[in-house]
């Protein structure tokens, strides 16, 4: 009886035997084909994916028609419809909407200063792209595309012993100091993030110690006051590197002692640092308010200094200089935009970039006839802070103005202080249809 019991064990043991044995060797011929279909397969979209990266990386370096890729772009803000902020713009690009002067060897006059941007010899950068980011709104935005810095170089060249036309009356400023032979000197203009190279050379022919001190973010030894930055001898020279930041609008000017002298002399100019995203594109001008007091040396060289103990027990108290501008300008030249009138157009949106370099009075303002405008202090944020027709400025303080003229004409801007105006500040936009 047992004996059936133990053959049907065998047959059905062999019967799961031979079923396994069949599997087995049926997985062995067909999985790997299918793995190596698979991986085929997976080789084939890597290939593809090298592909489509070449394209996109072999796309020039320009601004993207973004009309044309995405109907529902806003053009003034760049910003996709998906919001993802990542367009991008070329550093040649955004120089040319920064309208970037090809001629930094130029000495512009004063009408041609109005307008004249000198962004340096850019000497390197990795892809040229900047990243559009819509949603910064503040300067501690790191979120940039580019792996290496953009490396702008420019020279400054210091000489003394200048003649310089202040006025159309002929008269002029003798024995003026100038940046590159202009009062005021150039207009650098770099972006934030940029790697900044300022070679400033002190001629051989000059007398005096010089420096160049630029009001922004950078390290001790390139702020133009001590080491050797801040004294170069005639005949030498420094070059001051350092990260542009944040984004703003800046005076430089020397530093050397007597700070006064160098910088009545001529000595200073506009440094503008723009955002990595770019402004509201518009018609863009340059303002730098000044002065000149003629007989500086007559009246004495400073510094101004405090008594000495032996002087105050005495009564003997050293005497302030007693310094006074007899011309007032901007851009250098009294009265020039009133005899050449700035001509704009109604409704189109403009932007100044206004910095006051007023030495000896303690305050300076500009006035707007017949508009409004919006004043952003120090150029350091998107959003105005206020909407008026005049602004009061310290030395050294600075903001954009942005303003449009609804009706044609001629309107007079000027500082509200009218011996200022008397005296040369004031001059007129010719607003036309």
């Amino acid at each position: 009886m047992q004996t059936p019991n133990f053959l049907t064990i065998h047959l059905v043991s062999l019967l799961v035997a031979f079923i396994a044995v069949y599997f087995l060797s049926f997985s062995f011929s067909v999985y790997p084909i299918m793995a190596t279909d698979n991986n085929n397969n997976s080789l084939t979209t890597f290939q593809g994916l090298i592909h489509e990266n070449s394209q996109i990386n072999s796309t020039p370096n320009s601004l993207l028609d973004l009309g044309s890729q995405n109907s529902s772009v806003n053009n003034s803000s760049l910003v996709t419809s998906n919001n993802t902020s990542k367009n991008l713009i070329s550093t040649e690009e955004y120089d040319k909407i920064k309208n970037c002067s090809p001629d930094t060897d130029k000495k512009p006059s004063s009408i041609e200063y109005l307008t004249f941007f000198n962004c340096g010899h850019i000497k390197s950068t990795s892809s040229s792209l900047t990243a559009y980011d819509n949603d910064d709104d503040n300067n501690n935005n790191n979120n940039n595309s580019r792996t290496n810095q953009t490396v702008r170089e420019f020279t400054l060249i210091i000489e003394e012993n200048q003649s310089i036309p202040i006025a159309s009356n002929g008269l002029t400023f003798l024995d003026a100091w100038t940046f590159n032979g202009t009062i005021p000197g150039p207009t650098m203009r770099v972006t934030e993030g940029d790697l900044v190279k300022i070679n400033v050379i002190n001629s051989k022919e000059n007398n005096h110690t010089h420096s160049l001190h630029l009001h922004s973010i950078h390290p001790s030894e390139m702020d133009g006051i001590d080491g050797p930055g801040g004294f170069i001898k005639p005949g030498q020279n420094f070059t001051y590197s350092f990260t542009a930041q944040p984004y703003g609008v800046y005076p430089y000017h020397c530093h050397s002692t007597p700070i006064d002298q160098h910088i009545n002399k001529g000595l200073y100019g506009a440094f503008i640092i723009d955002p990595k995203v770019p402004r509201q594109n518009m018609t863009e001008m340059v303002m730098l308010m000044n002065g000149y007091d003629l007989d500086y040396e007559k009246e004495g060289i400073g510094p101004s200094r405090i008594p000495t103990p032996q002087e105050f027990e005495e009564d003997y108290m050293p005497q302030a200089f007693e310094h006074g501008n007899e011309v007032y300008a901007v851009n250098g030249k009294a009265f020039d935009y009133v005899e050449n009138p700035i001509p704009i157009h109604m409704n189109s949106d403009y932007r100044i970039y206004l910095i006051n370099m007023l030495e000896f009075d303690q305050v300076n303002s500009f006035h707007l006839h017949g508009n409004m405008y919006k004043y952003y202090p120090s150029g350091t944020s998107k959003e105005p802070s206020f909407e008026n027709d005049i602004v009061t400025l310290g030395q050294g303080d600075r903001g954009i103005l942005e303003f449009k003229y609804l009706y044609p004409g001629k309107y007079m801007f000027h500082s509200h202080i009218n011996e200022f105006s008397d005296l040369g500040w004031m001059g007129l936009f010719n607003v036309m249809e």
